[in-house]
């Protein structure tokens, strides 16, 4: 009877060091399983505490990898071109870090609400439905519920943007004019600049009868205007219809623009005065000195202004925002491991 029960006990003991020795095995191919995957993925860059891994960054890279990394290479060259993408990818990656980190701290928030209004109003400035944008969606590879999660992201840099960098940019309307005049070639010229206004009459031919004839019609405009008759009247009833002439605004010149004739004669009027009926290259002329200004307020289309200022604007907050990255990035502690 002792013996057998010594026989079971020692079943009994080699069945549980059986288990053991197989729960032990297990434990230690899950810790080697462990020690392999850490070295697989290893940490790329450290930014204020936060890693980055590899495989975040072959995920990020992955569109690129794609794209650029040719079957033909030999794997020294696919190798040369990783790695080139990966120290383009990563530095954005840290950036990301950082802003996602200053939101945070500033606690800027984005709802359901915000991210749906978003959305929305993509659909009607492309008139589309939301169920033809999720079609587009589709075939663009992404779901509605990851291009939300993407739109919130966007929102919460765009609030992020309005808090450090937009509330600081002014683009005045002589720094949009100044650009234009660059652009057209513009020469600049010393102020003071004079605001001209003019009534023009052109002749029809060069023959005297039809030279007379204009020089009378001119004569009685500046008669209407002794009446008492507004200028901008007078010039819409009897300016001829050439593209310069029917014009109300002549243009801003600086002295030095002006051609001798003209020059003498708006040299002599105070703002809001006219002058006498003169003979010009267009032909009869009144001139109306509408202001002196210190900057030359080009006549230019509302539309263009706008436009103009849209990209301006743009240009001064991705060099405002570069800035305060670069200066985000020098107060904090990044390490670069790849």
């Amino acid at each position: 009877m002792f013996f057998s029960e010594v026989k079971n006990k020692r079943k009994i003991m080699n069945k549980n060091l059986i288990i053991l020795g197989i729960i032990v095995s297990f434990f230690l191919l899950f810790h080697l399983h462990l020690v392999y995957a850490v070295i697989v993925d290893r940490i790329v860059a450290i930014v204020n505490g936060n890693v980055i891994t590899l495989s975040e960054l072959e995920k990020r890279a992955a569109p690129f990898l794609k794209e650029y990394l040719d079957d033909s290479a030999t794997e020294e060259e696919k190798r040369k071109i990783k790695q080139q993408i990966y120290a383009k990818i990563l530095p954005q990656m840290i950036d990301d870090y950082l802003v996602d980190e200053e939101i945070k701290k500033l606690g800027i928030k984005v709802t359901d609400e915000d991210v749906n209004a978003a959305i929305e109003r993509i659909c009607q400035s492309n008139g589309i439905t939301l169920e033809e944008f999720k079609e587009k969606l589709k075939k663009e590879g992404l779901t509605l519920e990851q291009y939300k999660r993407q739109m919130a992201k966007q929102l919460e840099r765009m609030q992020l943007i309005n808090a450090q960098v937009r509330s600081k940019i002014v683009i005045t309307d002589e720094q949009v004019r100044d650009y234009i005049r660059q652009e057209r070639g513009e020469t600049t010229y010393e102020g003071p600049f004079y605001i001209i206004d003019h009534i023009c009459i052109v002749p029809e031919s060069e023959s005297k009868k039809d030279i007379e004839r204009a020089r009378k019609r001119a004569q009685e405009a500046l008669k209407a205007l002794k009446e008492g008759i507004p200028f901008n009247e007078v010039a819409q009833k009897y300016s001829s219809n050439d593209s310069i002439a029917k014009e109300l605004r002549l243009g801003i010149f600086s002295i030095d623009e002006m051609a001798p004739d003209i020059k003498k004669v708006v040299k002599e009027l105070e703002p809001g005065e006219y002058s006498k009926v003169i003979r010009t290259k267009l032909g009869f002329e009144i001139l109306r000195l509408s202001g002196i200004s210190n900057s030359k307020q080009i006549d230019i289309d509302p539309t263009e202004m706008e436009e103009v200022r849209n990209k301006l604007y743009r240009e001064a907050i991705n060099e405002r925002f570069q800035e305060w990255l670069n200066d985000l990035r020098a107060k904090s502690t990044i390490r670069i491991l790849l």
